[in-house]
């Protein structure tokens, strides 16, 4: 039997793709390509039409074949550079926005002078919230508020005639609402000391806070000369230490005139004289005249210019009843015994009118109802008694009082 007899007993097997059946398919005329059903022996002869499931290919079994070569996984992007790059930018936009801002309003971002100001003030920092709250009054003057707490801060540092120049600024520029507040603290600061526990405490505290507030150093200094205690710091070392306060502060003229009285209750008048001397022209207001007029009585003996003298400190402090006795004392030297008399008067009756045991109770009730007219009316009375006759008008032209500030007590703020 030959080989083509033998093949022809197996059917075709058909091929996968088109093209290659098209090669060993019959080609159909009509439809001009070879149709499935329509396969052709290897002899040439056609098998005819067949059903389309036996017509489909065999497909031979696969062998198993080895798995794919795993791929290693791509390494992560790195976008960590161009985030970091973007943040960069963008910070640099910002901070060039911000500069052209503060550039465009010529300064600093604005920062609240008073909030600053009391923010230094809780911390003891008194200095630098004297400077804020000066800076707050200037930038709102309407405001009560920094005025008045920058005259606490005057009165706890004995800084009398300082709280009464900037008390009568604040006078006018305030509300009328606002005035008895700072009619107040003028009154305080001229009539009432601050206790010395109460003072001490605070200034201490201040000091600690700040080494560098010379004022409130000054003050406590000042306040260990009239009242030393045993654990107080010697004259000597008062002395030495206002001496440095004052070569470093040449043209502040409170720690000068605590320097000077403390050279002349230690008996050393010529030091204190050479002190006086190199007082400021620009700056020798009521406290040089007044220490001025001490000297030329005490130590030159010149009784002539210490009643000059002592009368230029008057018309500044007419209620400091020290400057009034040494005048009396300067005018009986003089043979001028009414007018000697006279100041001896009002020595009396200003000593009579700031007694501590009577001045507390009057002031703070008197604090406690500046609504009412007859209270003001009986401050205007106390000032005109001490001779502060223009705060006594300044009282009886008053309004009511505003809600604010704690005006019933005579404590200090600080």
């Amino acid at each position: 039997m030959s080989t083509r007899s033998r093949l022809a007993k197996f059917p075709p097997i058909p091929l996968s793709t088109p093209t290659e059946a098209f090669y060993h398919q019959a080609p159909d005329p009509a439809r001009g390509f070879p149709k499935g059903g329509d396969w052709v022996r290897m002899d040439g002869t056609r098998s005819g039409p067949r059903s389309p499931r036996l017509n489909m290919p065999r497909r031979r079994p696969r062998r198993p074949s080895s798995p794919p070569p795993r791929k290693r996984p791509a390494p992560p992007k790195q976008v960590w550079p161009a985030r970091a790059a973007g943040g960069i930018a963008a910070a640099v936009i910002l901070i060039l926005i911000v500069w052209l801002a503060v550039a465009g309003r010529g300064g600093s971002p604005r920062v609240n002078p008073l909030e600053e100001g009391t923010a230094h003030l809780a911390a003891g920092r008194a200095a630098q919230a004297e400077r804020a709250l000066r800076k707050a009054a200037r930038v709102d003057p309407g405001n009560v508020r920094p005025w008045v707490l920058v005259l606490e801060i005057l009165r706890v540092e004995d800084r009398r005639l300082e709280a009464m120049n900037l008390g009568w600024e604040a006078l006018g520029r305030v509300a009328p609402k606002d005035r008895p507040a700072i009619l107040r603290q003028i009154t305080l600061a001229c009539l009432m000391d601050v206790p010395d526990e109460v003072a001490r405490t605070a200034l201490n505290r201040w000091i600690d806070a700040d080494p560098n507030d010379f004022e409130a150093e000054t003050a406590l200094l000042r306040r260990i000369g009239a009242n030393p205690r045993a654990e107080d710091p010697d004259r000597r070392a008062r002395v030495a230490r206002l001496e440095e306060i004052v070569a470093a502060h040449p043209d502040q003229p409170n720690p000068r005139e605590a320097l000077i009285v403390a050279l002349a209750d230690g008996g050393e008048a010529e030091r204190g004289r050479a002190v006086l001397d190199a007082w400021p022209a620009d700056a020798r207001d009521a406290r040089y005249h007044r220490l001025l007029g001490r000297w030329e009585l005490e130590y030159d003996r010149r009784a002539e210019r210490a009643v000059e003298a002592l009368r230029r400190a008057l018309e500044t402090l007419p209620h400091d009843w020290p400057t009034h006795y040494r005048l009396a004392r300067a005018l009986s030297m003089l043979g001028r015994r009414e007018e000697a008399q006279r100041e001896a008067e009002a020595v009396a009756r200003i000593r009579e009118a700031i007694d501590p045991a009577t001045l507390g109770p009057t002031l703070d009730a008197a604090f406690s109802k500046l609504d009412e007219p007859r209270a003001r009316a009986s401050l205007a009375e106390l000032c005109d008694r001490v001779g502060l006759a223009r705060l006594a008008q300044a009282w009886l032209s008053a309004g009511s009082a505003s809600a604010a500030l704690g005006s019933g007590t005579t404590r200090p703020i600080p």
